[in-house]
């Protein structure tokens, strides 16, 4: 079982690895930005872009960065994690959401410990929700459920994410998309979590809505000055004590991700590669994989 301490950190990243990572009011879009979390990726002639996204931001953060725009003007091929923009989408995120219920006749209270339940109940209160709704859901989900809520609450949209917005775009004009993985798959990463943590996970993302506001702020504040060794610090720190579940959630996934873009740069695709920061950054990171294998890589 993890430990309080790293599961508190998990419940942070897990803003970074799915879908709600945000942006705070106090960091806006500069006009003089020098760098974006956006790369040129080259092998003989051949070039895609790789941009590591935010999922949840506000309007005022838009336009986006001129090289993010450029970059995706330059594109024939919007790839991103999941494809948004894929009609069968809807059926499946449906399908997908029966992974986040129990489904043994049990329900949240008798899941979790009376303190945790009543702890969560107070939470979803006061973010205006019935915790009648959410007996049903497992507490992974319950979790999350809770963190987007909060966001939303604080101002943020999921519709203004960056990957939703070039998504957007892409359908516009006619632009190809596809994903790299489903939406089954990703929740799958929080569902095969012990019910232990997965009640640590609620407990601890329960104590840690009000540092919200704080740790978004720092990420973004990361992410506009395309600062990925800060980034690599703020979303990372938490898988380094555990390296199993780090080789799961990041490195596996970096290493099935990085054949695609491999791919891709054979095939001349003019693509545009858009996935959560995190999965750029550090050591592990695709970016710091590409360079190994000799590819040219250009920060933006």
């Amino acid at each position: 079982m993890l430990r309080e301490r790293a599961i508190r950190r998990v419940a942070r990243l897990c803003l970074a690895l799915i879908a709600l990572v945000g942006c705070s009011a106090a960091w806006h879009r500069t006009e003089a930005q020098e760098k974006s979390l956006l790369w040129k990726v080259g092998k003989a002639g051949h070039n895609i872009f790789l941009l590591g996204s935010i999922h949840y931001l506000r309007q005022d953060n838009y336009p986006l960065n001129q090289d993010i725009l450029d970059a995706f003007a330059a594109s024939k091929e919007l790839v991103l994690e999941v494809d948004l923009n894929n009609p069968a989408g809807a059926a499946a995120q449906k399908s997908a959401f029966v992974k986040a219920a129990f489904r043994d006749g049990t329900s949240l209270p008798q899941n979790v410990s009376e303190d945790t339940y009543r702890k969560a109940s107070q939470r979803a209160a006061d973010l205006g929700l019935d915790m009648r709704i959410l007996n049903p859901m497992k507490p992974w989900f319950v979790s999350l459920t809770l963190l987007g809520v909060n966001l939303q609450r604080l101002g943020f949209d999921p519709k203004f994410g960056v990957d939703r917005y070039l998504a957007a775009r892409a359908k516009d004009a006619g632009k190809a998309t596809r994903g790299l993985e489903t939406i089954e798959f990703q929740l799958g990463l929080f569902d095969q979590l012990s019910k232990d943590e997965q009640e640590s996970m609620l407990r601890e993302t329960v104590s840690e809505l009000d540092r919200l506001d704080k740790d978004i702020n720092d990420i973004v504040h990361a992410w506009l000055k395309g600062d990925a060794d800060q980034l690599a610090g703020l979303l990372l720190a938490g898988m380094r004590e555990y390296p199993e579940l780090e080789q799961k959630i990041i490195v596996e996934r970096n290493q099935r991700w990085l054949s695609a873009i491999e791919k891709l740069l054979d095939q001349d695709s003019d693509a545009m590669v858009v996935v959560g920061a995190a999965h750029l950054v550090g050591k592990n990171g695709i970016v710091a994989r590409l360079k190994e294998r000799g590819y040219t890589v250009e920060q933006k």
